[in-house]
């Protein structure tokens, strides 16, 4: 596990599925708004519910989860091959007290750690400045449709300065 001053970051583990779903839910239902229309947020929302393709999406890619100090579920982040992330969500209690960045952090050590060059990211309106942070810079804003619903997002992506080698 990986210390932080608040939580910890771990491996995702079978147990977590509905905490995650319930995360995931609820930081798009709580963030979304700003940046979203009702129709996007629901249909965006809506995607734990088929827990199935859900739990899919979080075993295929490497997921790490934060943890508070009792071992409850704060947030979570997942590094698919080759390089991309594919989720960075925090439980709306704790937006705003580092999770996020925390999360972030760990997944690019581990990028590194693991031979990537160049990680790539699906940034939404709300996290975009957070991938800027950490150097990524949006290549193309990207249209695309979930459940019928058109929505808005930033193809990102960020390059470690590293020896020869391809992406990971």
């Amino acid at each position: 596990m990986t210390p932080t001053a608040n939580y910890q970051i771990r491996p995702y583990g079978k147990d977590d599925l509905p905490v995650l779903a319930g995360i995931y839910r609820d930081a798009i239902r709580h963030r979304g708004p700003e940046c979203y229309s009702e129709q996007q947020v629901a249909a965006w929302s809506s995607f734990p519910d088929a827990l199935r393709d859900f739990e899919y999406w979080l075993t295929s890619a490497t997921t790490w989860v934060a943890v508070d100090r009792h071992d409850n579920c704060i947030g979570f982040t997942a590094l698919e091959e080759p390089g991309r992330i594919s989720a960075l969500f925090v439980a709306p209690a704790w937006m705003g007290q580092g999770v996020g960045y925390g999360l972030l952090n760990h997944l690019l050590k581990e990028a590194r750690l693991g031979s990537c060059q160049t990680v790539t990211t699906e940034a939404s309106e709300f996290s975009r400045p957070l991938f800027e942070k950490f150097g990524f810079v949006v290549l193309e804003i990207e249209h695309t449709e979930f459940k019928g619903v058109a929505f808005t997002r930033y193809a990102m992506q960020t390059e470690f300065q590293r020896g020869s080698g391809d992406a990971c």
